[in-house]
């Protein structure tokens, strides 16, 4: 009776592990190999680019192009545009516990579906820091360049994640405020405008977390 259980496991982790597998090919392909070919290419006929800190400038603006496109043509679909409500639906239901106040749909309905810790902005930091990071190795084959920027993927990741953590909270004016402007201009495209029932969705699983964490929601302290 075992042995059937533990092979329908096995074979649905089977299609799990692959979608994983080729959306990391994919994202390789689109926003590592593809840049770096491009500019290795234009390096043939614009000199400047040979300059190394100009060549990662321009492998990093072909990468920002490339994934602004993909934000823009994926937001056409129905299916996709859905998704991106319930991410402005995330939003503002996070803003409204930070906000300490209680969770419902009408006070989440005023809150703005752009949020500085968002993913989307993280992965805006990641575009950025990379031209820093990828100019400071220079290196010449075509091959060791594409190999060092897989290497430093994680460096790259880390320290977008420790950046935009610590520019959040002070993203309200001065420096912060512009250096987590791009990002919130980028949540224009993947955190739409939800509907209620969409809020209500967000708040039960604001809710569900919050429980698994021993956290009480701000009704659930006021009833205690």
């Amino acid at each position: 009776k075992e042995k059937p259980k533990k092979a329908k496991k096995e074979s649905s982790a089977f299609p799990v592990a692959l979608s994983m597998i080729l959306g990391v090919a994919v994202a390789v392909l689109l926003f590592i190999l593809i840049p770096l070919w491009l500019t290795s290419w234009l390096r043939g006929y614009i000199p400047a680019i040979h300059n190394w800190v100009v060549f990662n400038l321009v492998d990093g603006l072909i990468r920002v192009v490339i994934f602004l496109s993909y934000l823009i043509l994926i937001s056409f679909m129905k299916d996709i545009r859905r998704v991106f409500q319930y991410h402005g639906a995330e939003h503002k239901v996070v803003h409204t516990w930070e906000a300490v106040e209680e969770l419902t749909v009408e006070n989440a309905r005023r809150k703005s579906p752009q949020h500085p810790r968002c993913g989307t902005s993280f992965l805006m930091f990641v575009m950025v820091i990379s031209i820093i990071v990828f100019s400071i190795f220079k290196l010449d084959a075509f091959w060791a360049i594409f190999l060092s920027r897989l290497v430093l993927i994680p460096l790259v990741s880390g320290l977008s994640y420790e950046l935009i953590r610590f520019s959040a909270p002070r993203c309200q004016k001065g420096f912060f405020r512009s250096i987590v402007l791009p990002g919130l201009a980028l949540q224009r495209i993947t955190a739409k405008e939800p509907s209620d029932d969409q809020l209500e969705v967000a708040i039960q699983a604001l809710k569900e977390a919050l429980d698994l964490e021993g956290i009480k929601t701000r009704e659930a302290q006021t009833a205690a």
